[in-house]
C-alpha cells in the first residue's frame, strides 16, 4: 500500500471509515456528506473508496462482500484490492459516533495537504516572478476555498428555527419603536423597512450627481452618532480626506464648494474645527484603498468586525470592486462581486450597503425615474440584494423645476425582500450636499396607526419573500 509520508496522513482514520463502509452500507450517505475521493492520501483507499461508492450507486444497499468481490475481478483490480486486505478491512470498522470523527480526521488532514501543496505552489510562482499583487489573490481566494470545503454542513431542525424566531418575535413586540434594525436617520425610510437588518445587502443606487456618497454618509454618520455603533466605510472612489471634508460640511453646514475653496470666513472655520472634535468621537473606520478585490474587503471586514466589532459596512462602490479572479465577461464579474457582498454580509450578520451606477438607459427615458432593470451589468444585483433604493432628484434634470419639485430627493424603495415597495421623499441641500427628514418623527402614540397604514398600502398580490 503506497502512503504519502512526507505529507499529513492518517491511515488508521481512513481504514476505519473504509471499513465502515464494507460493513455497513448504511454509513455511506453520512460519509459522503464530509468525505470525497481525494480526500484520501493513500492511493489504494481512493480505490476502494470509488469501488464503493459505485456499489453503492447501483445497488443501494443490497450489495455484500461477494458482490464486491466479484465486481473487483471484473474489473482487473485483484492486484491493487487484494481480497485478503479487504477482510481485513471489515475488522476495523467503528461505531457510528467514531465514524463521524474519523471522517473529520480524514478531511482535516486532506485541507492540510492542500495547503502545504497550495505553498509549494506560492513559491514556484514567485519564483518565477508572477505578479504581486495576483500571488496574494490566488492565494488568498484558495485559502478560503480550502476552508469552505473543510467545513461541514450545517442544517437545523426547523423547531429550532422556529423558538428562536419566536423569541425575535418577542423582542420586536416589546420594542418602544417599530425600527427593529439599525436606523438610517430618515424617519419615513426606517418606518417603510424597519431599519437595516443583519444579514442584508442593501444596494444605493443612482446615476452620477444624485447624491449616492452623500446619502451613504448621512446614514454611517447617523449610526455612529445616533446608534453609538462603529461603522465602516470602504471608499475605491473617494479619498478618506475628500470623506471626511463631505462629513464636516454637513456637520458644519458650511458649503462644500466654500471649503476647497478657501473662502470660509472665521465664524465658518470655527464651526468646522468644533464638528472635527465632534466627529473625532464617533467611531467611523474609513478605508480607501483603490482597485480593492473582494478577497481583500473580506479579510479588512473580518479584522473591523473582531477589532471594532463594526455593525454596519459600506462600500463605495460596488462596480470598482475586483471578484477574487478574472472572468470572462464583465457582467460575470460584476455578478461575482454582487454574490461575495452577499456572503459578507451574511459571514459577519451585518447589513452591508453597497453603492451601484445605474446605466444610461434612464437618461434616455422621459420619465428618468430609475428601474431595477437600470442596474448596471448584472440582473445578479437585483437577485443578491434583500434592499434596493434608488436616488431620484426631479429638479437635476429640469432647468426650471416647480416649487413642489425644487430641493426634493426621491429614495425609491425599488425591491425589499420583506416589505413593500414604496417612495420616500427627503429634502435636499446642495450646499452642503445633504439630506434631510421632510418632517418630524410621529409620536408613539401613532405608532400602530403608520404601521396599519404602511401594511394598508402594500399591493395585495405582491409575494413577500420572508426569509429568517
Amino acid at each position: 500500500m503506497l502512503v504519502h509520508d512526507k505529507l499529513p496522513c492518517d491511515e488508521t482514520a481512513e481504514r476505519a471509515v473504509l471499513g465502515s463502509m464494507l460493513e455497513d452500507p448504511d454509513n455511506i450517505p453520512a460519509v459522503l456528506e464530509i468525505l470525497r475521493e481525494e480526500d484520501f492520501c493513500n492511493e489504494d483507499h481512493r480505490l476502494l473508496f470509488r469501488v464503493i461508492v459505485q456499489l453503492w450507486t447501483q445497488h443501494g444497499n443490497k450489495w455484500d462482500f461477494v458482490i464486491l468481490q466479484n465486481y473487483i475481478k471484473q474489473k482487473n483490480l485483484t492486484d491493487r484490492l487484494p481480497i485478503e486486505w479487504i477482510e481485513e478491512l471489515y475488522e476495523e470498522a467503528v461505531s457510528p459516533e467514531t465514524l463521524e470523527e474519523a471522517c473529520k480526521i480524514v478531511k482535516e488532514h486532506s485541507a492540510k495537504r492542500a495547503i502545504i501543496e497550495l505553498g509549494a505552489e506560492l513559491i514556484q510562482k514567485a519564483k518565477e516572478n508572477k505578479d504581486f499583487h495576483t500571488l496574494i489573490e490566488e492565494a488568498q481566494s484558495k485559502i478560503f476555498s480550502i476552508a469552505e470545503s473543510a467545513t461541514s454542513t450545517q442544517y437545523y431542525h426547523v423547531k429550532d428555527v422556529a423558538q428562536e424566531v419566536i423569541r425575535l418575535i418577542h423582542t420586536f413586540k416589546d420594542s418602544d419603536r417599530i425600527i427593529t434594525g439599525l436606523p438610517s436617520g430618515f424617519i419615513e425610510l426606517d418606518m417603510k423597512t424597519t431599519g437595516f437588518h443583519p444579514g442584508d445587502l442593501i444596494i444605493l443606487a443612482a446615476r452620477p450627481g444624485m447624491g449616492k456618497s452623500s446619502f451613504m454618509l448621512s446614514v454611517a454618520l447617523n449610526i455612529a452618532k445616533e446608534e453609538q455603533k462603529p461603522v465602516a466605510i470602504f471608499s475605491l472612489e473617494m479619498s478618506k480626506e475628500q470623506l471626511v471634508m463631505r462629513l464636516l460640511s454637513m456637520l458644519a453646514e458650511v458649503p462644500l464648494f466654500k471649503i476647497r475653496s478657501g473662502t470660509i470666513t472665521e465664524e465658518e472655520l470655527k464651526r468646522l474645527e468644533g464638528s472635527a472634535l465632534e466627529l473625532s468621537r464617533y467611531e467611523i473606520y474609513l478605508d480607501d484603498t483603490p482597485a480593492l478585490s473582494t478577497t481583500d474587503l473580506r479579510i479588512r471586514a473580518r479584522k473591523l468586525r473582531k477589532e471594532k466589532n463594526v455593525e454596519f459596512i459600506a462600500v463605495d462602490y460596488l462596480q470598482l470592486l475586483r471578484p477574487p479572479a478574472r472572468k470572462s465577461s464583465r457582467q460575470e464579474e460584476v455578478a461575482e462581486v454582487s454574490r461575495n457582498l452577499k456572503a459578507l454580509a451574511k459571514e459577519l450578520h451585518i447589513p452591508v450597503m453597497a453603492l451601484a451606477q445605474l446605466s444610461r438607459e434612464v437618461e434616455k427615458r422621459s420619465d428618468k425615474r430609475p428601474q431595477l432593470a437600470d442596474l448596471r451589468e448584472s440582473g445578479q444585483i437585483e437577485q443578491d440584494a434583500d434592499l434596493i433604493l434608488f436616488l431620484h432628484r426631479p429638479d437635476y434634470y429640469k432647468k426650471r423645476p416647480s416649487p413642489e419639485e425644487e430641493g426634493i430627493a426621491e429614495v425609491i424603495i425599488a425591491k425589499q425582500r420583506q416589505g413593500p415597495t414604496d417612495v420616500v421623499k427627503l429634502a435636499f441641500i446642495k450646499e452642503y450636499t445633504k439630506f434631510e427628514n421632510l418632517e418630524l418623527a410621529p409620536s408613539q402614540t401613532e405608532k400602530e396607526d403608520t404601521l396599519s397604514e404602511i401594511l394598508e398600502s402594500q399591493d395585495e398580490e405582491q409575494e413577500l419573500d420572508i426569509d429568517f
